[in-house]
């Protein structure tokens, strides 16, 4: 615990984001759930990342802990609230039933009012998915590799567009996905 080690400030940090280490796990599989680096809580799921030009590196903390030490606007806990929200949708947009059509080989969703298709390339074992008049063979610089996680790609495009276009917003750092 580092509240009362010395070297590490109690005030002052920026805030980078919030990580959902249980957005990708399926039902019924454990979370791996981090410890807080402050205070030692052992269950956090969703970790704020930290950082501060007098401390090398980022720390991962939980949300009272990153409440206690930001000076900033940002509010931890509606982040959080915020990501709670998000992973209930996405739960159940991933419960969905996906139309397979024989024919072409395609999966299809009519999802509140939407149509969203998924396809494999005909080129290589990739899948796209397309929606909103757009085809999409990569997300955030990645290939599409899977149905699972094309569907997964499906959900972020519709959330981004309709559900949470004024919350956060994941983006990739090139190690994970955070949340600001």
């Amino acid at each position: 615990m580092r509240w009362d080690k010395a070297g590490v400030p109690h005030k002052g940090w920026q805030y980078i984001g919030v990580e959902d280490l249980g957005e990708y796990v399926e039902a019924g599989e454990p979370i791996n759930y981090e410890q807080c680096e402050m205070c030692g809580n052992e269950k956090i799921r969703y970790v704020h990342l930290l950082e501060h030009p007098d401390y090398h590196g980022e720390i991962r903390v939980g949300c009272v802990c990153a409440s206690n030490m930001i000076d900033d606007y940002i509010d931890p806990k509606e982040s959080e609230r915020e990501l709670r929200n998000r992973a209930n949708r996405r739960k159940n947009f991933m419960k969905q039933e996906w139309r397979f059509k024989s024919d072409t080989g395609n999966y299809t969703l009519r999802y509140k009012g939407n149509y969203i298709t998924i396809m494999k390339s005909k080129f290589n074992s990739n899948w796209g998915v397309i929606f909103k008049g757009k085809q999409l063979w990569k997300y955030n610089g990645r290939r599409i590799t899977d149905l699972h996680t094309a569907k997964a790609v499906a959900f972020n495009l519709f959330d981004e567009l309709y559900e949470s276009h004024e919350q956060i917003q994941p983006h990739w750092d090139g190690e994970r996905w955070v949340y600001y």
